[in-house]
């Protein structure tokens, strides 16, 4: 799927895919409740071709997406400026870029959503923000930040994905292998952002140079006939299934300005320790 628009990495010709827009934000009437938003009847009919494509991917749902969450300031009403993955019913998982500058109560957290401009879901206001200590922001070097919520509802749409401990990242982080991202980014540059979550799966590698120089603990998604995640998608989940589970790989870091290809996650698993560390949930 897609990346963020707010921050050009002009030392390495990259755009951070953070889900941010370009449009300035619209200031909300009133604060949006912390608590679970009231899901009433059926999902609201998408308008839009189901057939149309985001960056070659296709529409697709949380009940396929469950750990899929939207990470958003809450001064921005419906569209779309970064994702997440709930690993666990009180912890997201996104990028720092997302987050950076912003304080847990500026920050909101909806999961259980097809659609960004529906209230149908669950939202949840930050209660706690923790960005990698080591986030650098001209390199884009440790994008990795944790947030802390009320406790989401879990139920078929709104279940935590899985870390990857090594024997699983051996299995499913290797050259040659696949991995879906997810999101509500743009479809394309220039475009503007969809209202239907999408996904599209890409072949990663952790090693090699197919995306150029990056840091350390990335994971690099290699070209294929274009597909790729995009502006919006920042912070949004790489993730595998395995052994009857969703496994998070990766967070959408940076790639390319034309959302064609060569995208850079953040590996999940250079972390782990460090997720550990500050919420108690341990590799699987």
């Amino acid at each position: 799927m897609l990346k963020p628009l707010h921050a050009v990495l002009s030392a390495l010709g990259v755009l951070a895919l953070s889900a941010c827009s370009t449009q300035t934000a619209p200031e909300m009437a009133a604060a949006l409740p912390q608590e679970t938003l009231t899901v009433t009847g059926t999902e609201k009919a998408f308008s839009e071709d189901l057939s149309a494509q985001i960056v070659y991917g296709t529409v697709t749902n949380v009940t396929n997406r469950p750990y899929q969450v939207s990470v958003t300031p809450s001064n921005y009403l419906s569209g779309g400026w970064c994702g997440g993955t709930l690993i666990s019913s009180t912890w997201v998982l996104t990028a720092a870029h997302c987050v950076d500058g912003y304080s847990a109560s500026q920050m909101r957290v909806r999961a259980g959503i097809n659609d960004l401009t529906t209230s149908t879901g669950q939202l949840r206001t930050a209660a706690q923000i923790i960005k990698h200590p080591s986030y650098n922001t001209s390199t884009s070097a440790n994008d990795i930040a944790l947030i802390r919520v009320s406790a989401f509802t879990l139920g078929s749409t709104v279940q935590p994905a899985a870390l990857p401990n090594n024997a699983t990242e051996s299995v499913l982080d290797v050259n040659g292998k696949s991995a879906v991202v997810s999101g509500w980014g743009k479809t394309e540059t220039g475009a503007s952002s969809p209202r239907a979550l999408r996904e599209v799966s890409i072949p990663i590698t952790p090693t090699g140079s197919d995306c150029g120089s990056r840091p350390a603990n990335t994971i690099c998604g290699k070209y294929s006939a274009g597909r790729d995640s995009c502006n919006g998608d920042s912070g949004g989940p790489l993730a595998a299934r395995y052994n009857n589970k969703f496994y998070v790989l990766g967070a959408v870091s940076y790639g390319p300005a034309e959302c064609r290809g060569y995208g850079v996650y953040t590996r999940v698993n250079g972390f782990i320790n460090w997720i550990a560390q500050n919420t108690g949930i341990s590799a699987q």
